[in-house]
């Protein structure tokens, strides 16, 4: 097989060693080989592409761009040239790279939403922070900046060292003098091989105010430093929070912080508002950030916005996110800080290449890698001055020398056959020797002071005749004093370092003057993360659930009180095949635990309900749980803390079945839900309640039947567990409901799984009960009685019960049961929407055998579908809410 390059070279030698090409082969390890090869790679991206400089904080691209720029003679104070002319210099000479990778290092310095101070003047399209693409380079042209010239002062006075560029035709800057801290200033950001860089920029008069406290005092720690620098100052301004991520990175190199835009609340036709975003964080894509906020609308994931639009131009940024009237603007506002880039994190990573090896620095080496290259250049340059002025030093003594012998110099000059002859007949004169001014005669002999050069014979022969006036004479004099003073100056500044430094802080401060401005980002104490629960407010609210699922939360002061018997106000609009089921009290910022009719369970916060007006009709809750084929929701519970210990959830199925589990089994519900009690085939959950485990259980059936029991007599199972046996029902009789009472005295002493009958075939009795404790009863046609809790027998779970209402035609069957207090209020709903809300004790005390009195006015066709207690603290902090009448 043949080589590429040349045919006739074989890539392996020939079996007999010999060939005209085996002396060139040489065995290598593959393994080493590779790992070298790449290594190479690795430190030809890092030092030659990737990461910046830490002396003048640019790439090589950046470096060349401004270099060539400067020959090209593309000043601030010039004509702009075309890109693709500067473009094409850069290529040929410097940057053997594609024409895309050097424009697009170009446009970058030009934008003044992605540089901080701008190298490059750039006219034309140069891109916008909509993220538009600049204009080709054959349309854009570009020039040098004030700042650019700054980085690229006294490069012409031997300061830095320059090498050959990639085919030796050439030579170019190892780095830039650069009077500014460019690195920090403007900032940074690349990806190397195996390393990234992340510099974010910063203002220009705090960084040299720190510059100047290090030029004075090296040993200074980064508490001082941090006086004068606050943190990064992007382009863009926006808010940065916290300070804890900018310190950290400013300690070790890496650190993290948020960015957040600038939004202010405007108020316009009266009763609207809007969200106005005038600044983003830094890289951000406005035109992105405007495209997401519309998904998110599209998506209904933010639901109180009714237009967004850009209205932003020459004179500034301004997005205006308008509001459906009654929307709460801090919520939306926290929802998009949540959703969208307008808050985003940045990595800071203070990556450079120092000393040709990549480095994380803090932000005080950084600041000292400068200011060594600041006091190598001030100190090269100094070097260089004070060769110049000596040079001159010696051209001018030569100028004096000459014009105190004027009339003998001219005559040697207007004697010599040419220059050459001329050049040395002075040079002999002037050091001492006797030589023949013309054929009339020679020139005296001089003694000199100092022995007269070959330069300083050139320069009297290159003097013009108007020097030699008195004048002229005199401006000679005057300029060899003033040059002698230099002299003098430039030798004291490189005899002391404390006079070295000096001229580094003057140098430092005329550019603060001159380019200082003041800072954009506003940085403020790192703020919590702002949840939702922290902008509701913590209130009472009444939620409703609907047969065909739809679920809403209205306050509770939404409905007057009436007395009894009234009929009600308007609670929901439901269709004509829908009615109210379920209607529960809770607090804004419980969790409220959805139990299903298959004994699953999902929880949410009660402030994620819809919050509608009182005949409003709601969200679908399978829009806000993902309920399974079939589930329908059977009841709710509300609870502020999930984690509490020695809580429960004691649950009764519409068999007869109950369990408890500890309340802490429900922490981590998933979205999909989780099962909370196993249901057999036939049966389904009908109540669910939160207690102590010290609480005695009230079991109520449709038949007017109930059952009381301790709840000690039921141990805590696992929430896959189906439960022991709470009542036993007749044939066709069901559980409706379940109350819970707190106990008045000590538990039985014999617990039993199953209870006991007595002589006479009745579960055994144990009489424990409190007066004053009452227990609310309502049926299906609106009626409903108090009971004392006595009145009821307390047994062992599993007894049959005794009668609780008696289930007439008046009544109708039994809707459900609640243990109520004399300053509770009462809530009920009717399936056609109607809510009525009464005092506890408006509703007569009565017997276990009594009918009971009218609470609502129920028409024709409607019933009771729901009740619910509102305890007697109405306080948002006062317990977990009303008590559903199961």
């Amino acid at each position: 097989m043949a080589d590429d390059q040349n045919p006739e070279l074989p890539l392996t030698p020939p079996p007999d060693g010999g060939g005209p090409g085996a002396l060139n082969i040489q065995p290598v390890n593959i393994e080493e080989e590779m790992r070298k090869s790449y290594l190479e790679y690795s430190m030809s991206v890092i030092i030659g592409r990737a990461l910046p400089d830490v002396r003048d904080g640019l790439k090589p691209v950046h470096r060349r761009i401004l270099y060539t720029m400067q020959q090209m003679g593309l000043a601030p104070n010039r004509p702009t040239r075309k890109c693709a002319r500067i473009v094409g210099e850069v290529m040929g000479k410097y940057h053997p790279h594609g024409n895309l990778a050097v424009y697009d290092a170009l446009v970058r310095l030009a934008q003044p939403w992605s540089m901080r101070y701008p190298l490059v003047d750039g006219q034309g399209n140069f891109g916008s922070v909509d993220g538009d693409p600049p204009a080709a380079d054959r349309y854009t042209e570009a020039r040098l900046t004030r700042v650019a010239t700054s980085l690229l002062e006294d490069l012409d006075k031997e300061t830095v060292d320059f090498r050959p560029n990639y085919d030796g035709s050439e030579v170019e800057p190892d780095v830039l003098p650069s009077r500014i801290p460019n690195l920090l200033v403007n900032g940074s950001n690349g990806i190397a091989v195996g390393m990234a860089t992340n510099i974010p920029p910063h203002n220009l008069t705090e960084i040299i105010d720190a510059t100047i406290t290090l030029v004075n005092n090296p040993n200074a720690q980064l508490a001082e430093v941090l006086k004068f620098v606050q943190g990064p100052d992007f382009p863009t301004a926006g808010i940065i929070n916290g300070r804890a991520g900018i310190f950290e990175a400013y300690r070790t190199g890496r650190g993290r912080f948020m960015m957040r835009a600038k939004a202010a609340i405007e108020t316009f036709n009266k009763d609207r508002q809007a969200i106005i975003v005038t600044e983003i964080p830094y890289q951000v894509n406005k035109a992105r950030l405007v495209e997401r906020i519309a998904q998110l609308v599209n998506d209904k994931d933010i639901e109180d916005i009714s237009d967004i639009r850009d209205e932003s131009d020459r004179d500034g940024m301004r997005i205006v996110v308008e509001l459906k009237r009654g929307a709460e603007p801090q919520i939306v506002l926290n929802k998009l800080f949540k959703h969208t880039q307008m808050e985003e994190s940045f990595s800071m990573i203070l990556l450079a290449v120092v000393h040709g090896q990549p480095r994380e620095l803090g932000l005080i080496p950084t600041i000292k890698y400068f200011i060594d290259h600041r006091v190598d250049v001030v100190r090269r340059r100094t070097a260089y001055l004070l060769s110049k002025a000596r040079d001159r030093e010696h051209i001018l003594e030569g100028y004096l020398t000459a014009l105190d012998h004027l009339d003998n110099v001219i005559a040697i000059i207007r004697g010599s056959t040419n220059r050459a002859d001329a050049r040395e007949h002075l040079v002999m004169y002037f050091g001492g020797k006797k030589i023949d001014i013309n054929t009339t005669g020679r020139a005296p002999k001089l003694d000199p002071e100092k022995p007269f050069t070959g330069k300083q014979a050139d320069a009297i022969l290159e003097l013009q005749l108007h020097r030699l006036t008195k004048l002229s004479i005199d401006e000679i004099a005057n300029e060899l004093k003033q040059v002698r003073e230099n002299i003098a100056e430039y030798e004291s500044i490189l005899a002391s370092e404390k006079k070295l430094r000096g001229v580094i802080i003057r140098e430092l401060e005329e550019i603060k003057k001159l380019y200082g401005d003041a800072r954009r980002t506003r940085i403020e104490d790192e703020a919590a993360e702002i949840l939702l629960e922290d902008l509701i407010a913590d209130e009472q609210v009444a939620v409703t659930v609907s047969h065909s699922g739809y679920l809403k939360r209205t306050p509770i002061s939404t409905y007057r009180m009436q007395r009894r018997g009234g009929t009600g106000r308007s609670g929901m609009k439901t269709r004509d095949e829908d009615f109210v089921e379920h209607l529960f009290i809770a607090s804004t910022h419980a969790y409220i635990l959805i139990f299903t009719n298959k004994g699953r369970v999902y929880w949410l916060k009660v402030y994620e309900i819809p919050d509608v007006s009182a005949a409003g009709r709601g969200k679908h809750i399978g829009s806000l749980v993902a309920l399974q084929p079939g589930e329908t929701v059977r009841t709710m519970v509300a609870v502020r803390n999930l984690e509490e210990e020695g809580k429960y959830v004691f649950f009764a199925t519409r068999n007869g079945l109950v369990k408890k589990s500890e309340l802490r089994e429900f922490m981590h519900v998933r979205s999909s839900g989780i099962n909370a009690i196993g249901i057999e085939q036939g049966d389904e959950l009908v109540a669910a309640r939160i207690t102590d485990g010290q609480q005695i259980l009230f079991l109520a059936s449709h038949e007017g039947m109930a059952v009381r029991f301790d709840e000690s007599h039921v141990r805590p199972m696992g929430r896959n567990a189906y439960g022991v046996w709470g009542i036993d029902l007749e044939k066709g009789d069901y559980v409706v409901g379940m109350a819970t009472t707190p106990k008045p005295g000590a538990p039985p002493e014999k617990p039993a799984a199953k209870a006991e009958a007595s002589e006479s075939g009745e579960p055994e009795v144990i009489e424990v009960g409190k007066k004053g404790t009452l227990i609310l009863s309502v049926t299906e046609n609106g009626y409903g009685k108090r009971t004392p809790a006595d009145e009821y027998r307390l047994t062992n779970r599993g007894g049959k019960g005794v009668i609780n209402v008696k289930t007439t035609e008046r009544n109708g069957k039994v809707v459900g049961i609640a243990q109520v207090e004399e300053e509770s209020q009462v809530m009920l709903i009717s399936q056609y929407g109607k809510i009525i809300r009464m005092d506890s004790k408006t509703i007569r005390e009565s017997g276990r055998n009594a009918q009971g009195v009218r609470l609502l006015n129920i028409e024709p066709g409607d019933r009771v579908a729901a009740a619910v207690v509102i305890p007697p603290d109405e306080e948002p902090n006062g317990g977990n809410g009303g008590t559903l009448i199961q």
